[in-house]
């Protein structure tokens, strides 16, 4: 993951979320990331696919409390699919049909990578690895050449310093 100087974009999975707000970085300890979460949602540069933020705030988490305070207007992140996303859906679900039907788990994860693709930018998951046999976004992503990486990563792209 080269830096050219680049602005880049990110389409969020609720894993990254949930890695970031409840595994990793949680806002108590980490207030300063979290605020620049928001600069970058504020900027237009942290998306979350419509049916990712579905999930997100479906189940009372600290989570779900950061996605809709009101007072941030962090649903501004949300990107509703469109005809773009959904043509890049379809040809997903045509190319990995048994990872959407593993159980629903995995519902919006083609969502999260067509909305990275309609607008250029980078897939952020909290997801390892995959292959043929049991499809998870970094092997797909790896498959149509789309940017993945980790909440971590977004640290280091944006360098983020924290003293």
């Amino acid at each position: 993951m080269s830096d050219s100087g680049k602005q880049h974009v990110y389409s969020f999975d609720t894993s990254a979320l949930i890695d970031g707000m409840e595994r990793f970085y949680p806002i108590d300890n980490f207030p300063a990331l979290w605020e620049k979460f928001d600069e970058l949602i504020a900027s237009g540069r942290l998306v979350v696919s419509e049916e990712a933020w579905s999930e997100a705030t479906k189940k009372d988490a600290p989570l779900k409390d950061w996605c809709t305070e009101e007072s941030a207007e962090r649903a501004r992140c949300v990107y509703l699919t469109d005809a773009a996303v959904g043509t890049v859906v379809g040809a997903i679900s045509a190319a990995y049909p048994q990872w959407v039907q593993q159980g629903g788990k995995n519902q919006a994860d083609p969502f999260v990578i067509a909305v990275a693709e309609v607008v250029g930018g980078m897939v952020i998951s909290g997801e390892r690895d995959g292959g043929p046999a049991n499809p998870k976004i970094p092997y797909v992503c790896a498959q149509r050449g789309t940017p993945h990486g980790r909440v971590i990563d977004v640290i280091k792209l944006e360098k983020y310093r924290f003293a």
